[in-house]
């Protein structure tokens, strides 16, 4: 397995296929339907803003990352509406926008891993994960941020297990029956510049 940043136009339906399994529940309500959400999704996704996990030809898993340029997935509201149209393209923004990860300094933000289904359990996330901090360390950054929801135990066991802690958190109140889930938790992993370990 490798571990490289970003991928190919002939990539992009493998990732985009990747990142809506992993995040249909909280993204499907801003669509009208499963394929038109996978498909806008599939669109938005920044390329460079991704390290990505293959064997040989085959992606394993990706793992977003924001930049000071925007996030893994650049949903612009110029594009979005050219996609959507006027009316489809408001809701989408309006129901994705609780959902937004804004920039820290001095803190890489992840922004969405995603492994496949057949590789969970493989190391394919620890991998990842420990790619990010290598990336993070190379631009001189303090630590390695994620947000994982309640929903989902297993990933934040997996977080803990590779040194994430919790730094915050929030609940959607109302929000909880829209999106799946009721609360999240922050969770941070320092590195150092020599190598991105703790």
């Amino acid at each position: 397995m490798e571990i490289g940043r970003g991928f190919s136009s002939a990539e992009r339906a493998r990732v985009g296929a990747l990142y809506w399994e992993a995040f249909a529940a909280e993204l499907s309500p801003a669509f009208g339907d499963e394929a038109t959400g996978r498909a806008e999704i599939t669109a938005s996704l920044s390329a460079d803003r991704f390290l990505v996990a293959r064997r040989g030809t085959e992606v394993l898993g990706v793992c977003g990352f924001r930049t000071a340029d925007g996030g893994a997935v650049d949903q612009t509201w110029r594009a979005t509406r050219s996609r959507l149209g006027w009316t489809a393209a408001l809701r989408a923004t309006a129901v994705l926008a609780p959902l937004h990860r804004g920039p820290v300094p001095g803190v890489l933000v992840l922004d969405g891993l995603c492994v496949a289904a057949d590789r969970r359990g493989a190391g394919t996330g620890s991998a990842l994960l420990t790619a990010a901090a290598d990336l993070a360390a190379r631009r001189g950054e303090r630590a390695v941020q994620l947000s994982v929801v309640d929903t989902n135990p297993r990933a934040e066991a997996l977080y803990r297990r590779r040194g994430f802690t919790v730094v915050g958190g929030g609940d959607l109140g109302p929000l909880a029956g829209i999106y799946g889930f009721r609360r999240y938790r922050t969770l941070q992993r320092a590195v150092h510049p020599a190598g991105g370990r703790p």
